[in-house]
């Protein structure tokens, strides 16, 4: 059977036409109830069939005083809806502009289908157009870890520092030995309270002081060398979100349904770059001064590389007196490679402004390798 290109592929290939779904007066508990039944992250929410918008596990673990009786539509959020003959790659760059798990399926104002970032896992696993990509092309270099021995709580800052939903679980000498993500954690705040205290949790009541090693789940791992499409293809097949890359017994990346939705934005013919910054609350003028620094940096490499995609995660740390520190991770995709970066700073526009120097730095080192290179081969 031939393979399929990403171009020709439409939203309805791959939705998922059996939609479960919930309304706004039904709670938290409720809600969440059906996400681990049905093994799901998000969850339209109707009213007399109109739809509100989503409910995600991932707002329901941010927010720690909501009461499981709390009614679902205050954790309801916005999320874009697309029509099913809309083109995959397209749909791809929606899940990364409107940074949603999951999109609503819309046909003259009814909802007919929902598509996940697994669905986009399944279809990029058939198509050719990844077929000479390996895994270490495309993974999360160095990932940050949790040990088994850490808390719940402590797992939970680092997800949330790193914009993942799930982290590789590693012992004392870094192996690897696991992996938690969301899910593991909202099955253990949907337990009855009174549960805790047994089986060697050191007769801990609250959820979050439980280690990673009790509720860590066996990890799916492969090589850096390991074929992309077989990669997807474990991921499919295991219906994981993460898949670790391992070599020595160690974690050396990860790859994510995030990191692959992107790849197959990628593909997407546009003019400019998609630039998506996730980590800051709603502040349209911190974003738009972002985005008016970054024009400046692309335009002096523009002549070098063509700019297809620059995701910048943004972590603010504990403020010490009037000052906090800031964190940006890039991951900057050209037209040909994908590379990432990291900065810090005390403040947020010079450590964006540190991240971008180092962005056009290596993109100029790397201009002037292949230089020298194409001249030692001619002299030879």
């Amino acid at each position: 059977m031939p393979k399929l290109r990403l171009r020709d592929l439409k939203v309805r290939d791959f939705m998922s036409r059996e939609v479960v779904t919930g309304t706004a007066d039904e709670s938290i508990s409720e809600i969440l109830g059906r996400m681990q039944a049905h093994e799901i992250h998000q969850i339209p929410i109707l009213e007399k069939k109109k739809l509100l918008g989503v409910v995600s596990m991932a707002a329901i673990a941010r927010q720690q005083s909501a009461q499981p009786g709390s009614k679902a539509q205050h954790l309801v959020q916005k999320t874009p809806e697309v029509p099913p003959d809309m083109e995959l790659a397209v749909a791809a760059e929606t899940f990364l502009s409107g940074g949603s798990r999951t999109l609503p399926i819309t046909e003259k104002g009814k909802l007919v289908g929902i598509l996940s970032r697994s669905d986009v896992v399944r279809a990029l696993s058939k198509c050719e157009d990844i077929d000479p990509m390996s895994v270490a092309e495309v993974m999360t270099p160095q990932p940050q870890c949790v040990s088994a021995t850490e808390t719940v709580a402590q797992a939970r800052t680092v997800m949330a520092g790193l914009g993942e939903r799930a982290v590789p679980v590693v012992d004392a000498d870094r192996k690897l030995v696991g992996v938690v993500g969301l899910k593991d954690l909202a099955d253990l705040f949907a337990r009855p309270k009174e549960k805790f205290g047994r089986q060697g949790r050191a007769s801990e009541k609250d959820p979050v002081k439980v280690q990673i090693g009790s509720i860590m789940r066996p990890p799916v791992a492969v090589r850096p060398d390991t074929k992309l499409s077989k990669a997807l293809e474990s991921m499919v097949e295991s219906r994981i979100s993460t898949i670790v890359i391992e070599e020595n017994g160690e974690p050396v990346g990860i790859l994510t349904t995030a990191d692959v939705v992107e790849i197959a934005a990628r593909f997407r013919e546009r003019d400019g770059m998609l630039v998506q910054i996730s980590g800051l609350e709603e502040q349209p003028d911190v974003y738009d001064a972002m985005y008016a620094i970054i024009q400046k940096a692309m335009r002096r490499i523009r002549d070098i590389v063509t700019p297809r995609i620059l995701n910048l995660h943004v972590v603010q740390y504990k403020a010490e007196g009037d000052h906090s520190k800031w964190s940006i991770r890039a991951r900057f995709a050209t037209e040909r490679e994908l590379y990432h970066f990291k900065h810090f700073d005390w403040d947020l526009f010079k450590a964006l402004d540190g991240l971008l120097g180092q962005i056009e730095a290596h993109i100029k080192k790397e201009k002037d390798r292949r230089i020298a290179e194409r001249k030692g081969h001619h002299g030879s």
